[in-house]
């Protein structure tokens, strides 16, 4: 006679967990905070990939030019900069975690405009001064469009992770966020150094078609980093957050113990009743 398996957990404690919460070997982890670390890291791999050093030589060996690499390195940040402000007031009237997902609703946008100049640029390179001014006009817009991104998905994405993580908890929580994209920053070049060697001398001279590839692997983890940003929302910061009472130890405040449905959740009012 074959006995009944037991329950991994009696029906009390099932009743206890919070949905704001994933739960995995005793431990327990704000649901706002585990998809941060997975928008940072795969940011952070894609940035680390595409969007440093290998775009600037891309740009350099299309256009010729210097200044006109600076032009679009700059546009970025301007556009980042205009952005920034009536972004930041729109996530405080409509909540975060609704903000930051429009900014992960719009990296493929990004991407396919990305995909799209640096596949242009590389099969119809430039013969005169018309057709580099219009790659770096194509590249400027790129650039201004990532700058919104940034603005839209990541200010508000921030916001809410300190909002998700309890008071006395942050500094912890902000050095398992910086050491997530410090890892990213060194994955991602050695991830670049296999992809330049898969092509062989042409990927050794850096030559416009490694480049492209190499532009186009990092792209990838631009969209594995949008499924994070949309997973984000303002009901599971800790001001809508019962504290753990099944026994487990929060992995990100750990030591909040009660005091966790206290802290951090100013933010959280104004856009709670957004995600429904």
């Amino acid at each position: 006679m074959c006995r009944p398996r037991a329950p991994l957990l009696d029906e009390p404690q099932l009743q206890t967990r919070h949905p704001s919460r994933f739960y995995c070997f005793g431990r327990s982890i704000n649901r706002n905070v585990a998809w941060t670390w997975a928008a940072v890291l795969a940011q952070g791999l894609a940035d680390s990939i595409w969007a440093g050093t290998v775009l600037v030589k891309f740009l350099n060996e299309l256009l010729g030019n210097n200044a006109y690499v600076g032009y679009i390195e700059a546009a970025s940040g301007a556009a980042n900069l205009i952005v920034a402000l009536p972004v930041g007031a729109c996530a405080d009237r409509l909540g975060k975690g609704r903000v930051a997902r429009w900014g992960g609703a719009l990296i493929p946008f990004g991407v396919a405009l990305t995909a799209y100049a640096a596949s242009y640029g590389t099969s119809h390179p430039p013969t005169d001064s018309g057709g580099r001014l219009s790659l770096l006009l194509l590249f400027v817009a790129v650039q201004c469009l990532w700058g919104v991104v940034s603005a839209v998905g990541n200010g508000p994405a921030q916001a809410l992770y300190a909002d998700s993580v309890a008071t006395g908890e942050r500094s912890h929580a902000y050095t398992a966020l910086f050491v997530i994209y410090l890892l990213a920053s060194v994955v991602g070049p050695a991830l670049t150094i296999v992809l330049f060697e898969s092509h062989g001398e042409a990927g050794r001279t850096w030559s416009l078609t490694p480049l492209r590839n190499v532009i186009f692997a990092g792209l990838g983890f631009e969209l594995v980093a949008m499924g994070g940003y949309l997973m984000l929302r303002d009901k599971h910061a800790v001001g809508d957050e019962e504290p753990p009472t099944d026994g487990t130890r929060p992995a990100s405040d750990a030591e909040a113990g009660g005091g966790g449905g206290s802290g951090g959740g100013s933010g959280s009012g104004s856009g709670g009743s957004s995600d429904g």
